[in-house]
C-alpha cells in the first residue's frame, strides 16, 4: 500500500528548501538506490548502514538532512531519532516507516516527516527538493497553457485517464458526503442524550395481548380469586348447614330443658305435700307420745296397779299382765319417739330437696351456671343429670351458632372483597387484554406529573422529531413496574398509564411524549 507524505511545514512556508547535504541511515533499498542514484551530482549524498558511523559522520559534518529508514525491525536505529536531534545545530530528520507505526513516529520530537513504505519517486523526490528529470530529447520546459499529458497516448488511454479522475472526484465527495452523515447522526445522538437527561415527558408505549407477562399474571390472579370466592361460597353453604344444626341441638336443648322444669316442678310439689303428711303426722304422734307419757308417770297407772295388787283386790295374774301392758306402753313410746324422730329428719331432707330443686329450677330458667348438685337425693340424680346436660348442650349450641354466625360475617367480607377485586381486575387494562389488545405508556416516576389522565399524546417519527398527536392518557394501572431505559439501557421503575385511541404506528415505537411535542414540532 502507499501512501502520500506526511507534511509538517513551519508556518508561513510554502514548500521545502532543497537540501545540499544528505546522510542516509539504513538498510540497501532498491527503490532508495535507484532514485538517489539518478540524483548523483545534485546531492552530496553519505550512505550508512551501521548507527555509530552515523553518528559519528553527522557530528563530523553538518548535514541538512537525515534520512533514517526504519523499515527493518532488526536495525537498531531507534536509538538515533533523539542522537540525531541533540546533534547541536538544525537538521531536517525523516523517516521511513510501515504504514502502522506512522503515528508512533510523529510523536517523537524533532521529526520532521515520515514516509510511508513502499516510497514512489515523486513523493521522496518532494522531501529531497528535487525535480523529476525529464528524459534525453525532451524539453524540460513547457508552456503554461501545454496540456500534461504523455505523448504519443491512445484515445483509450486519455478516456482511461479521465475516467480514473471522474471515480477519484466521486470518492472524493462520496467521502465528503459519508462525513456529513456521520456528523449529523452524531450531532443528532447529542441531542438524545441531551434530551433523556433532561426531558421528564416521555414514555415507553407497550402492547398487552393475550400472553403478556402482566397479562398472564392478571389473568391466573382472577382464576386463583375465583377459586377462592367458590370456596368461600362453599363454606358459607356449609357454615348454614351448621348453624342449622346448632339450632335444633340448642331447640332440643331447650326443649329438655322445658322438660326437666316441669320434672323437676312436680318433685316440688310433692315433696311439698310430704312436708306436709310429715308434719301432720309429727303433731298425732306427739299428742299419742303425750298420752302415754302421763299415763307412765309415777303416780299413775303403775301405781294404781300396785296399791289394787297389796290389797288383794286384784289377781296376781292379772297383775302380771297389766305389768306386761305397762312394759308395752314404754316401749310403744320409745317407738312413737323414734317415729317422730324420722318423720322430722323426714321433712328436714325433703325441704332441703326443695330447696335445692328451687335452685336448679331457677337456674334453668336464668340460663346461669349450675352449680354442683352431688347432694342430690338418688332418686333425683337422672332428673338433675338430664337437666345439667341438657344446659350444656343449649350453651354449646348457643355458642356455635355465635361462631358460625360470626365466621359468615367475614365470609361475607371476604366475599363481597372478592368480588369486587374480580370485578375491578377485569375491567383494567390488564384484564381487558385477555381478550382484547390494550396499548399502555410505562412511566418513570421522575415523569409520573407529564402523564396525568385526559392529556395528549404525542408520537414522532424520528424519536424527537415530526411529531404527531397519537391518542391521549388514561387511567394508571395499580402497583409497580421496572422497565429497561430505551436509550440507556439501564433498568428504571415506575407505572403503567393505560393509552386511549393511541394510533398503531405509536404503539410499536421506543417511546411517545406527553404534554406536548419536543421542541414544539
Amino acid at each position: 500500500m502507499s501512501t502520500a507524505a506526511i507534511r509538517k511545514f513551519p508556518v508561513g512556508q510554502a514548500k521545502p528548501v532543497r537540501p545540499s547535504r544528505v546522510l542516509y541511515l539504513g538498510p540497501a533499498a532498491d527503490e532508495l538506490c535507484t532514485v538517489l542514484a539518478a540524483q548523483v551530482g545534485r546531492l552530496d549524498l553519505s550512505y550508512h548502514a551501521d548507527v555509530q558511523s552515523a553518528i559519528t559522520e553527522a557530528r563530523a559534518r553538518q548535514y541538512d538532512l537525515v534520512l533514517v529508514d526504519q523499515r527493518d525491525s532488526n536495525l537498531a536505529s531507534q536509538l538515533i531519532l533523539p542522537l540525531i536531534s541533540g546533534l547541536g545545530y538544525p537538521v531536517k530528520l525523516v523517516v521511513i516507516s510501515t504504514f502502522s507505526d506512522i503515528g508512533h513516529y510523529l510523536s517523537v520530537p524533532g521529526v520532521a516527516r515520515v514516509l510511508a513504505a513502499p516510497l514512489r519517486e515523486a513523493q521522496l523526490l518532494r522531501v529531497l527538493g528535487l525535480e523529476r528529470r525529464t528524459p534525453r530529447g525532451e524539453s524540460e520546459e513547457r508552456p503554461a497553457d501545454e496540456p500534461k499529458q504523455a505523448p504519443g497516448k491512445s484515445l483509450v488511454q486519455q478516456l482511461s485517464d479521465r475516467c480514473m479522475t471522474l471515480v477519484s472526484t466521486a470518492y472524493k465527495r462520496a467521502a465528503f458526503a459519508l462525513l456529513l452523515v456521520l456528523f449529523v447522526t452524531f450531532s443528532f445522538y447529542g441531542v438524545l442524550i441531551g434530551y433523556f437527561l433532561l426531558s421528564t415527558s416521555w414514555g415507553a408505549p407497550m402492547t398487552l395481548t393475550r400472553g403478556h407477562e402482566l397479562v398472564l399474571k392478571a389473568e391466573r390472579d382472577i382464576t386463583e380469586m375465583r377459586v377462592a370466592l367458590n370456596q368461600t361460597e362453599q363454606r358459607m353453604t356449609e357454615s348454614e348447614l351448621a348453624e342449622e344444626t346448632s339450632t335444633n341441638a340448642m331447640n332440643d336443648a331447650r326443649s329438655q330443658i322445658k322438660t326437666a322444669l316441669g320434672t323437676i316442678k312436680r318433685e316440688i310439689k310433692v315433696r311439698e305435700k310430704q312436708i306436709i303428711i310429715a308434719k301432720r303426722t309429727v303433731s298425732r304422734l306427739s299428742k299419742v307420745h303425750k298420752e302415754i307419757a302421763q299415763q307412765l308417770e309415777s303416780g299413775g297407772v303403775r301405781s294404781n296397779l300396785n296399791e289394787l295388787y297389796s290389797k288383794r283386790l286384784i289377781s296376781r295374774k292379772d297383775f302380771t299382765s297389766s305389768s306386761l301392758g305397762l312394759l308395752e306402753a314404754s316401749q310403744r313410746l320409745v317407738s312413737v319417739e323414734n317415729e317422730i324422730d324420722a318423720m322430722q329428719i323426714m321433712a328436714e331432707e325433703t325441704d332441703g330437696t326443695i330447696e335445692l330443686l328451687k335452685l336448679l329450677s331457677v337456674a334453668l330458667q336464668s340460663g346461669e351456671a349450675i352449680i354442683s348438685l352431688s347432694a342430690a337425693p338418688p332418686e333425683l340424680l337422672l332428673v338433675v343429670k338430664q337437666a345439667v346436660e341438657a344446659r350444656a348442650a343449649e350453651q354449646l349450641a348457643v355458642a356455635q351458632i355465635a361462631s358460625v354466625q360470626e365466621s359468615r360475617a367475614q365470609m361475607q367480607a371476604n366475599q363481597s372483597v372478592l368480588t369486587q377485586q374480580i370485578a375491578a381486575l377485569e375491567l383494567s387494562a390488564v384484564g381487558r387484554a385477555i381478550h382484547t389488545r390494550i396499548d399502555v405508556v410505562f412511566v418513570p416516576y421522575a415523569n409520573a406529573n407529564s402523564f396525568t389522565p385526559g392529556q395528549k399524546l404525542y408520537s414522532c417519527s424520528f424519536t424527537i422529531l415530526w411529531c404527531n398527536e397519537a391518542g391521549a392518557i388514561g387511567e394508571a394501572l395499580p402497583g409497580e413496574f421496572n422497565a429497561v431505559h430505551p436509550f440507556f439501557g439501564k433498568p428504571i421503575r415506575g407505572t403503567f398509564v393505560e393509552a386511549s385511541a393511541i394510533a398503531p404506528e405509536a404503539a410499536t415505537r421506543e417511546i411517545i411524549h406527553g404534554i406536548r411535542a419536543p421542541f414544539f414540532f
